[in-house]
């Protein structure tokens, strides 16, 4: 997946050449706050709602001087666009290729669904949430302890904590039941912060020992 893919079809755009009117009129109808600008193809920069309702004569042509560019290449990665949306606080981010050349935009939805996929949530499996020091970090020896209970990481993400100092590690395996890796992870000294499973993968038994090592955890 690329910046590119992301792309919300049913963002439309505006021509630097339509009217001020013209264009209010597209924002209220797409309900958007603002809309990108092109012109021959070309993208121009973001114009808001507000600033269009500033122009004295809504008889005059939009323009394609605007100071606010914001935009990502098509090739980029989705993490790049999402970063950005988050950094600039957008609602939209347009795309480009060929340095200027506008191919859509992605939506705030976009994204979201983005983060979705690359962070694999659709995949049934326990989470695994994990917190230690950044020399205990290592993604080969958390992987060969789920891999040695018969298991597999589907997915992993790690943020550290500018409050704790530590790197907090959220693991999600293939196994709704995560009780043999708990183990695993007691055995070797990992602090474990938080597990969430189905309930309907564990019967009232290991729900009771799952508790019980959950406390012991936490202690």
């Amino acid at each position: 997946m690329k910046a590119k893919d992301m792309v919300s079809p049913e963002i439309p755009s505006l021509q630097s050449r339509m009217k001020v009117s013209e264009g209010l009129s597209v924002m209220d109808e797409a309900r958007r706050d603002c809309l990108p600008v092109e012109e021959d193809g070309l993208y121009r920069g973001l114009v808001r709602n507000a600033d269009l309702l500033l122009r004295e004569d809504r008889e005059l042509p939009i323009g394609d001087d605007f100071p606010d560019k914001p935009c990502v290449a098509g090739e980029a990665h989705p993490l790049e666009a999402i970063n950005l949306l988050a950094q600039l606080s957008l609602p939209l981010l347009p795309v480009v290729e060929d340095g200027s050349r506008y191919c859509g935009c992605i939506s705030q939805s976009s994204a979201l669904l983005a983060v979705a996929r690359l962070c694999n949530t659709g995949h049934k499996g326990a989470i695994i949430e994990l917190e230690m020091f950044p020399g205990d970090y290592s993604v080969v020896e958390l992987t060969r302890l789920v891999e040695d209970n018969g298991c597999k990481v589907v997915n992993l993400l790690a943020s550290p904590s500018s409050e704790s100092g530590r790197i907090n590690v959220l693991l999600r395996i293939d196994r709704e039941d995560a009780m043999p890796v708990l183990r695993s992870l007691e055995r070797f000294d990992y602090r474990v912060s938080g597990c969430y499973q189905s309930p309907s993968s564990i019967d009232e038994r290991t729900e009771r020992r799952f508790r019980e090592l959950m406390y012991y955890l936490e202690m």
